[in-house]
């Protein structure tokens, strides 16, 4: 008997393949309003929720932790749709959330190096890598137009890479 994963392949291809299109679309056109970037997330959260969804149920009977599936489809089709319903206040909210964590995430990872000082050496590239960071975020905080289309690109490579990774893995579990 096949297992869940290989015998519904195909919902990962068609992940894969919409995250693609929509990847290589935010990069042909980065001028494209943060608004449509928004519309872009939304869309990809509310038909990926809904892939979750119907992967959740139809492996109910063959894994125990088809409720994980489910949570999250569920998790995806309500930001989705959250998303779609009000784009101009989840870009805002993105903007200000990607900014702020960019800066936490630097602090953690200076204070992460300095306690690491005795048992590495080179901590100053990790040191390096967190006050990039923090200036990442102060910079996405302070121009949010510029903010916008560099959030539009990197969701652009994100979403490219992520669909060529959800395709190899729809044909891998195809062979198996």
């Amino acid at each position: 008997m096949r297992n869940f994963y290989s015998a519904y392949w195909w919902i990962f291809l068609l992940r894969g393949i919409f995250a693609l299109i929509l990847g290589v679309l935010a990069i042909i056109w980065p001028g494209a309003t943060f608004t449509t970037l928004i519309v872009f997330l939304g869309g990809y959260l509310f038909v990926a929720g809904l892939f979750a969804l119907i992967g959740a149920i139809a492996a109910r009977k063959t894994t125990e932790n088809w409720g994980i599936f489910l949570l999250s489809g569920l998790i995806g089709v309500i930001l989705g749709f959250l998303t779609l319903y009000n784009p101009f206040a989840t870009g805002a909210a993105l903007v200000f959330l990607v900014g702020f964590w960019a800066m936490l995430a630097g602090i953690f990872e200076i204070i992460i190096a300095i306690r690491l000082r005795a048992l590495i050496t080179g901590e100053g590239w990790y040191i390096a890598g967190g006050t990039i960071s923090i200036l990442f975020g102060i910079l996405l905080l302070s121009n949010p137009e510029a903010a916008a289309l560099t959030l539009t690109w990197l969701f652009g490579f994100y979403a490219v890479i992520s669909g060529i990774m959800l395709i190899s893995l729809s044909l891998r579990l195809k062979r198996k």
